[in-house]
């Protein structure tokens, strides 16, 4: 298993990152890519005496480049050195905390998208009730057609059946009995059909008309964490609005829970919406493992992302979401 990390992405210009990768249970699976002029060499030297391997890069990216000029003029910076690695099968995973706009550029460019599927999307796991379940896009495509929208149903179905299916030994996704399949819901303003924009109102027909995709209809925002789905379809917009309203009421929750008398199910209650254990999120259907974590994100929420590339390389997930979109 090897996971390439990009240390050169997000704010902390590769020192926080480099902190995270110092904190990783297996370090001798990394191979860091860093521009040596940028980040504190004593660390790089202790990475590597505990077995990681460095990759070295001559630039990287500010954050503000345009489409054009990621593809002209971005092959020697951290993030396109580590896609290439991707692509070349050096490593299983990449770990980056680049723009968004960035790593969906030079993902497609590099390592291009599973078979059949127009655009991916950024795909996030949270914990709820039943367990846990996948929630996409959250921030990747701003506006998404109907189709795309059903086509990220059966991303989501994928991500959460080839998930069930490693708890559970049970066949393929697509040879599960219907009522065993993901539950798919699409967020909306209300559960009534007619409700919402028509472009909802056409992707939950797209939805429910496919076979390949458990669809329970609409869901609201108040029924997020209540366990009703296993998949929740969005637009990238909204999704990347309740993505930050709830990493923000989980941090003000985890304040308040600090105060608090330390008991063990208080204690277990802030372990449970701990962001930086759900930090990172996944670019699901590129054709290779590649997950986003905050460009803000503290040093122990970048090795969590890092343990998430690695949970998502072992599986089987890029596997299952070609096959998934293969069905006609």
């Amino acid at each position: 298993m090897k996971v390439a990390v990009d240390l050169m992405g997000g704010e902390g210009c590769g020192q926080q990152n480099l902190d995270g990768c110092l904190s990783y249970p297996y370090p001798d699976e990394l191979v860091v890519i860093a521009d040596s002029t940028r980040v504190a060499q004593e660390n790089v030297s202790a990475l590597v005496e505990k077995g990681a391997r460095v990759v070295p890069c001559l630039a990287s990216l500010k954050g503000d480049e345009s489409p054009r000029a990621l593809l002209k003029h971005a092959h020697n910076t951290s993030l396109a050195i580590g896609m290439q690695l991707l692509a070349d099968h050096q490593v299983d995973a990449l770990v980056s905390s680049a723009d968004t706009k960035s790593i969906m550029v030079l993902g497609r460019s590099v390592l291009g998208t599973v078979q059949g599927l127009y655009r991916p999307a950024i795909a996030k796991a949270f914990q709820g009730p039943r367990g846990q379940f996948y929630m996409l896009d959250l921030g990747a495509n701003i506006r998404c057609s109907p189709d795309l929208l059903r086509q990220f149903g059966r991303l989501g179905s994928a991500l959460q059946g080839e998930r069930q299916q490693s708890i559970t030994s049970a066949k393929v996704v697509s040879e599960v009995a219907a009522d065993a399949k993901p539950r798919v819901g699409l967020l909306n303003i209300g559960i009534e059909r007619g409700k919402g924009t028509s472009g909802a109102n056409r992707a939950i027909s797209l939805l429910e008309q496919d076979d390949y995709i458990n669809c329970i209809g609409f869901i609201e925002p108040s029924e997020l964490f209540s366990g009703r789905a296993d998949v929740i379809v969005c637009d990238g917009y909204t999704g990347n609005l309740v993505l930050k309203t709830i990493e923000s009421m989980a941090g003000y929750l985890r304040g308040q829970l600090a105060e608090l008398a330390t008991e063990r199910d208080t204690a277990a209650l802030s372990a449970q919406i701990d962001s930086d254990r759900y930090n990172g999120a996944l670019f699901a259907g590129l054709n290779g493992v590649v997950v986003k974590s905050h460009g803000s994100a503290s040093q122990r929420g970048f090795a969590h992302a890092i343990l998430q590339g690695r949970e998502y390389a072992t599986s089987q997930l890029t596997m299952a979401c070609a096959q998934m979109l293969a069905h006609k």
